[in-house]
């Protein structure tokens, strides 16, 4: 076969290459650009020549070599669109098998057809094989549909953990700021098992290593041993932790929205004999993943932004009304009995007019802190200005008085942090809005009496 007339044939970019078959867990050595057309050497800058290895043009992609063995030695005809982060373009690629007629002296052929785009383009993302699209569509599908984010997350896992026949399918996702990561949703082939199990093995500096992984892939298959060794050469305390964990194997895909990383697709001990078309299916599920995860992500902050006082990190009016709301509208009931709180900080004014409105809020700070730990288990709101307010659903009335009358005595005059407090207790009989208010009223008579007694602090 007349290889350079072949490849002239056509009007896009082509070459024909090579694949040497090795015997062993390597597979294969060498892989070659046998010939290529002028379209193909103007893509790669003007000389290629005939017979180099592919690597002495462009940085070493394994995946890229996976797909060159498959296409050339077991003569599957492949196709895909991958992000090329080693040169920042997205490649288009078509791998045909060529007869193996013109193999020879364990050289295996194929011609290779490239176009790149310099983003992701949505009409190639979508040129994927029926099975790929269908499993794809229906995540979408589920994703779009749902009104529980979590459980949800957690079906697609188990999805991609029965699709993959894989020991477990989990989404991770970092925190840069505080050097930490948590499991966003995980399926185990052993429903017992859970990604809580290995967190002495997978630990925080070993996820972070993996985003300098990907600055020339944007997937890593480990495979087989020879992947392994590979991977103890780059990153061996990541190696070491997958063997302590008995994973054999492991798909690793990053979660990126826009240029910030969210997290990531973590499988181990897959199915290998159908990695390249897992390939195609992580790539497309990640895209969408990353974007739903962003998405709930921004709904979460803005939630958060609209229910927390942003000085002291408890929640705010806005929030307290809602929860107000919601109870009387039998949405989300305080569960009785319960009890309310109304707390006003006591001498506030004085330390803004001493200290400044910096002193002011750190005072304020300190009063929520102060709440936060004789409350941690309740509802704690900052009303507005100096005002808070506590709700402590299903509290018998004994240990409801015995909690306020501690934060009297931790909160009183000479204290760092001074209240004026007012309750009310409720066994369910009365309104809630009742109960506040009685709150509110008792609250008022305490501070009137704090400043009838302490004049020196009364407000001007």
């Amino acid at each position: 076969m007349d290889f350079q007339k072949y490849v002239d044939a056509f009007g896009m970019a082509c070459a024909v290459m090579s694949v040497q078959k090795v015997e062993g867990e390597q597979r294969y050595g060498d892989i070659r650009i046998v010939c290529s057309n002028e379209v193909y050497k103007k893509f790669m800058g003007g000389n290629v020549p005939d017979g180099i290895r592919y690597d002495e043009m462009i940085p070493k992609e394994r995946n890229f070599e996976e797909f060159c063995y498959n296409c050339a030695v077991l003569k599957k005809h492949l196709h895909a669109y991958v992000d090329t982060k080693a040169m920042g373009v997205w490649t288009d690629g078509t791998y045909i098998p060529l007869s193996s007629e013109v193999d020879h002296d364990d050289l295996y052929h194929f011609a290779f057809f490239f176009e790149f785009t310099k983003g992701p383009d949505e009409q190639r993302m979508t040129d994927v094989s029926v099975e790929t699209a269908s499993f794809v569509i229906q995540t979408c599908l589920k994703l779009r549909g749902t009104d529980n984010y979590q459980d949800t997350m957690n079906e697609i896992m188990a999805d991609i953990q029965k699709r993959t026949d894989a020991f477990d399918s989990c989404i991770l996702l970092i925190d840069k700021e505080k050097k930490r990561y948590s499991t966003l949703c995980e399926k185990f082939r052993n429903d017992e098992a859970t990604m809580a199990d290995f967190k002495d093995i997978l630990t925080y500096d070993i996820i972070e290593s993996w985003e300098e992984m990907f600055k020339e892939t944007n997937i890593i298959f480990i495979k087989d041993e020879f992947d392994f060794k590979q991977l103890e050469k780059i990153n061996p305390a990541w190696a070491k932790s997958l063997r302590q964990a008995d994973a054999h194997n492991v798909i690793l895909a990053p979660l990126v929205y826009g240029k910030n990383l969210l997290g990531y697709l973590f499988i181990t001990n897959y199915n290998t004999e159908e990695s390249v078309e897992y390939k195609e299916i992580i790539e497309l599920i990640s895209f969408f993943l990353s974007s739903e995860i962003a998405s709930n992500n921004l709904m979460e902050q803005l939630e958060y932004m609209s229910n927390v006082d942003f000085l002291t990190g408890v929640k705010n009016r806005n929030s307290m009304n809602a929860r107000v709301d919601y109870h009387v509208n039998n949405y989300y009931k305080v569960n009785a009995p319960y009890g309310v709180a109304f707390l006003d900080l006591n001498g506030l004014k004085q330390c803004n007019d001493s200290g400044g409105h910096e002193a002011g809020d750190a005072l304020l700070k300190k009063a929520a802190e102060l709440l936060k730990k004789e409350f941690e288990d309740d509802e704690i709101y900052r009303a507005g200005g100096d005002e808070f307010v506590i709700i402590i659903p299903e509290c018998i009335e004994a240990d409801f008085n015995e909690k306020i009358e501690d934060l009297k005595k931790k909160a009183g005059y000479g204290c760092e942090v001074c209240f004026a407090v007012g309750s009310d207790w409720n066994d369910g009989t009365k309104d809630l809005r009742l109960c506040m208010h009685n709150a509110d009223e008792s609250m008022y008579a305490n501070k009137r009496e704090f400043y009838k007694e302490h004049p020196e602090l009364a407000r001007k």
